[in-house]
């Protein structure tokens, strides 16, 4: 079962100010809010000056940027996370492409994280990126949220890629994600940097709470 909430505001999750809004649309860099400026750097706005902003930095590169969309909803008395996107705990690197390689690592509360996924098969037959996430609760209910561009290799923070919100302190969550190659081939480098986002949507964890997260390549 999946809940329905009102308030999305995706600039608490991501560590900014309620007057700041993060827009643009180049193709390097961190990307916190919509796009990137052409050269990538980062824009800062208030938020009635973000279409002039975005239109003034992009041009006519912007017509086809697509507008972020389902930000991770924030509820009254959620705990945000402790950290942000930018500063997300690292926990390892892991082969995307061959089942079985496997990331393992535990928290307390809301909390960002990042891992490396490789690409390592180099053959003419295509091998998929598949990662599998699951996360066991232990005393509170969290949600689980993933985030990946398939594209480009680049950190994304606006918009989730996977979610999981399913309702209870001993449900666990878990998600799925997949890019790259098909049957074939593709002649690029699928290696990205992927992000997780553990979160509290209900208030404050208790001292007791905990959770556990298992990443692993599948077929």
């Amino acid at each position: 079962m999946r809940r329905s909430r009102a308030a999305f505001v995706a600039f608490a999750l991501l560590g900014l100010g309620p007057l700041t809004l993060i827009v643009g649309c180049g193709s390097t860099g961190l990307l916190q809010g919509e796009d990137y400026a052409p050269d990538g750097a980062i824009l800062q706005a208030a938020p009635t000056d973000r279409d002039a902003l975005r239109d003034a930095a992009c041009g006519d590169d912007c017509n086809d940027a697509g507008e972020a969309s389902a930000p991770v909803p924030v509820g009254d008395g959620s705990a945000l996370p402790s950290n942000t996107c930018e500063t997300a705990r690292e926990i390892g690197s892991l082969a995307g492409d061959q089942p079985g390689a496997i990331l393992k690592t535990q928290g307390t509360c809301s909390e960002w994280l990042r891992f490396r996924a490789t690409e390592e098969n180099s053959g003419a037959l295509g091998a998929a990126m598949k990662i599998a996430v699951s996360l066991v609760p232990q005393g509170n209910d969290f949600d689980l949220y993933g985030y990946v561009d398939p594209n480009r290799d680049q950190l994304v923070c606006a918009t989730p890629t996977a979610r999981s919100e399913t309702l209870g302190s001993s449900t666990n969550e878990a998600i799925i994600l997949t890019w790259g190659e098909g049957t074939v081939a593709n002649g690029a480098d699928d290696s990205r940097n992927v992000g997780l986002l553990v979160y509290s949507p209900y208030g404050p964890c208790p001292a007791s709470a905990g959770w556990s997260l298992t990443i692993q390549a599948i077929p």
